[in-house]
């Protein structure tokens, strides 16, 4: 695909690139404030927000080996308390980090490499943060386990990643803790294919639990489903909900009550679409799916949210060879049909990877280079994704930022991304304040950096899961 060929090229022009650090607030928001606040590499924050707190989580690369590490305020975002290292590695490489929370119990889930296989550990919370249990291996520890993924639905904490068989195979493999993370049963696997099962997403509602993933054991890449209607003690035969002719991957799934909602990659047509399907039962049915991008060059790497009956859908779109827009399309009528995509950074440079969040308004943030390197930018609309205000730029600083992660919680946006160069950044946090931003007209391109990251892992866990798109 012609955005894996800018992504070898946008890491070049990154390797490159450095300054010094110097923030400058940005109208309707905080000043960016370091939150990582050690000399070393931190990278991948991700962050949480509920009436408990702000709670993010990140990675952190120092003398040869790399940490979990996690932070959070009290005090809505204002000051954040010191850096907690929760996997404590003596040697080796903690990644991938993933958490949930709820009523102050927090869940972190991570892969880690101590003795050449890569596990997946797990540890918890539940005073809020303050303090976390010794971390616990969940996954079978003779085999290599990555890509892990969390969720949480009453005193249930569910867990899956992928798995490497002997035949070099990759598997879907599930576990769940019924007693708020006290004990884990032994994991169950969801797939038994001879072909790859890509990277997992997993949601829960009440006793329902959802697994979405890429898999190409039917000879190319489709997206699957399975779902347990008892807590997670067994699932469904796996569905195919793509049912399409091409290529279909990188899956981004949404539940709302008893409705599924589903988005992914498509290559049907011949370039790379963003397709779209549902159910409205549960995930037993699901509608047939609608391509809802639709333009020349290829549409990937799909984020979406839900509000209400509206589904607003987001992602990257290649208009030249190396330039690329940030595209977003709306449903007002719970996606049985959507309006044209409208394109919303519409710069001279590189923009992509967004985010999207709604709490009424919506809120797209993405990474762009037309400032004359990589910085943050993000924009609302208040009518429904019918206009939207010009773009801001949220980082503004002299250092590359990039791998932005948002949320939208009682009209304020929490914002958090990494900052630096090559082998130094830190992660730093803004939220806004009156969300008034006097915004000017930009854009962004994370994409190459995740993608990168996500085909590094593999190949540092030899996973051998080799890119399609």
């Amino acid at each position: 695909m012609k955005i894996l060929i800018a992504i070898i090229l946008g890491l070049s022009i990154l390797a490159g690139v450095g300054s010094s650090f110097a923030q400058v607030q940005t109208p309707g928001f905080t000043s960016a404030v370091n939150i990582s606040q050690v000399s070393a590499d931190s990278e991948l924050p991700h962050v949480l927000v509920s009436s408990d707190g702000v709670f993010a989580i990140w990675t952190q690369s120092s003398l040869g080996r790399s940490d979990v590490f996690f932070s959070k305020s009290t005090d809505g975002g204002n000051t954040f308390a010191n850096p907690i290292n929760l996997s404590g590695a003596t040697n080796g490489q903690s990644s991938y980090p993933q958490f949930v929370e709820n009523n102050n119990h927090i869940y972190v889930i991570w892969q880690s490499s101590l003795s050449g296989t890569s596990t997946i550990l797990t540890t918890k919370s539940l005073d809020g943060g303050t303090s976390f249990e010794k971390p616990v291996t969940i996954s079978d520890a003779s085999q290599l386990s990555a890509f892990p993924q969390i969720a949480l639905s009453g005193n249930h904490v569910y867990s899956s990643w992928i798995e490497k068989s002997t035949d070099n195979s990759t598997n879907i493999i599930f576990t769940k803790s019924d007693d708020q993370g006290g004990t884990f049963g032994a994991p169950l696997h969801v797939t038994h294919n001879i072909g790859n099962s890509g990277i997992p997403k997993l949601s829960a509602n009440g006793n329902q639990v959802y697994l979405t993933w890429e898999d190409n054991s039917k000879g190319d890449y489709e997206v699957f489903l399975s779902k347990s209607s008892d807590s997670g003690a067994s699932f469904h035969v796996p569905v195919d909900i793509s049912t399409t002719t091409g290529q279909s991957g990188t899956p981004e799934v949404v539940v709302s009550g008893n409705n599924l909602y589903a988005v992914w990659m498509d290559n049907t047509s011949g370039n790379y679409d963003i397709f779209f399907t549902k159910s409205t039962d549960g995930g037993n049915t699901f509608a047939k799916p609608i391509d809802i991008s639709n333009l020349k060059g290829d549409s990937g790497y799909p984020q979406f949210t839900v509000w209400k009956n509206n589904v607003y859908v987001t992602w990257t779109q290649t208009m030249t060879g190396i330039n690329y827009d940030v595209y977003f399309a709306k449903s007002t009528d719970n996606g049985d049909t959507f309006d044209k995509p409208v394109n919303l950074s519409n710069n001279f440079g590189p923009s992509g990877w967004p985010k999207i969040a709604s709490d009424g308004n919506i809120y797209v943030s993405w990474v762009d280079s037309s400032p004359g390197k990589f910085d943050v930018l993000i924009t609302k609309s208040t009518d429904g994704g019918a206009t939207f205000e010009n773009a801001t730029n949220l980082s503004n600083s002299k250092k590359e930022s990039y791998e932005n992660d948002m949320v939208a919680l009682g009209n304020v946006v929490y914002m958090t991304w990494q900052e630096g160069q090559s082998g130094n950044h830190t992660i730093v946090f803004s939220k806004s304040t009156t969300f008034v931003p006097e915004f000017g007209p930009f854009a962004s391109l994370a994409l190459l950096i995740s993608i990168a990251a996500i085909i590094g892992m593999s190949l540092r866990f030899n996973l051998n899961l080799k890119p399609r798109f």
